[in-house]
């Protein structure tokens, strides 16, 4: 049985939040859990299920067709408007795909799997992905509500 891993990493600025997971079959229910926890902390509650739901289905993606091991993070940034974005980043060791990120038509009613990056792109403001020189980094920007 493979052990989960979770480090936080001593660089990541009060902002960032980094984790790493083993691919074993508990690392999306691990990564909603950091979600969660790191989203309580910064006073983001209202953001925690979408987040959650994102990170899940990328962390799934990373594990199904990437291989490990599988990165995860939190990233607040501001933009130039004063506004404040979320950005939830998945890296794996995988190939990734060429071009555009995929958008097939949704999965038949009795398929198992196909949805999940449908539930990003209608939860996130943007989101995309990137091929690196040893991995794959999908990522998902959300808009953090301004203070009340």
């Amino acid at each position: 049985m493979t052990s989960l891993t979770c480090v936080a990493s001593p660089d990541a600025a009060p902002s960032e939040s980094v984790w790493l997971l083993a691919t074993a079959t508990a690392a999306p229910a691990m990564a909603r859990r950091h979600v969660a926890e790191q989203l309580q902390t910064w006073n983001l509650k209202t953001l925690i299920s979408d987040v959650a739901l994102i990170v899940s289905e990328l962390v799934t993606n990373a594990i199904m067709h990437g291989g490990g091991p599988v990165r995860h993070s939190l990233r607040l940034t501001s933009l130039p408007d004063r506004a404040t974005s979320l950005r939830v980043e998945v890296v794996d060791s995988g190939r990734g795909w060429d071009g555009a990120a995929p958008r097939s038509p949704f999965a038949d009613a009795d398929e198992c799997h196909g949805r999940g990056l449908h539930l990003v792109d209608a939860l996130a403001a943007e989101w995309g992905h990137e091929v690196l020189n040893d991995g794959h980094t999908v990522w998902a920007d959300l808009a953090v509500p301004a203070a009340v």
